[in-house]
């Protein structure tokens, strides 16, 4: 009997590959994010130093022009955290989407292996008939010998 063969090895092989592709995409994702999320906790630090600075210089007094120019860093400061914020909010949004794909090429290869797997026990009964058959009839060839 011929060797197994599954019809659909090529198309196996490149589900595979799109599988592997979209899990290095969803790993970079993980890792932008993991990078936006350390961005974001050092622009919410500096923030948080600099009010502190801040409530501590105002208790021990300041000039009107030192609070200004405090007032205008800690705005900048809240516009970043926000910008950065927002920077994080994409990336997770990309993230979800290529653990999306990912999902869903993992579903396509499982199905395809499946059948597979299917095809191959398929296969083997098939082979397994055959063999019980060819042995069947070796013994039934010997007992037509042995009485003739």
């Amino acid at each position: 009997m011929k060797k197994f063969r599954f019809q659909l090895d090529t198309v196996l092989g490149y589900k595979q590959q799109v599988l592997d592709n979209r899990l290095v995409e969803h790993g970079a994702a993980v890792a932008q994010v993991t990078r936006q999320e350390a961005v974001l906790q050092d622009a919410e630090g500096r923030l948080s130093n600099y009010e502190e600075e801040f409530r501590q210089k105002k208790s021990a007094g300041m000039s009107m022009f030192e609070a200004l120019k405090y007032q205008n860093c800690m705005e900048a400061l809240v516009g970043e955290v926000d910008r950065e914020a927002e920077k994080l909010v994409q990336l997770r949004r990309v993230e979800e989407e290529k653990r999306a794909r990912v999902v869903e090429s993992r579903v396509e290869t499982k199905t395809l292996e499946k059948l597979k797997e299917f095809k191959l026990a398929e296969y083997n009964k098939g082979v397994q008939k055959d063999e019980e058959r060819f042995i069947d009839d070796l013994t039934a060839t010997r007992r037509v010998l042995s009485n003739a």
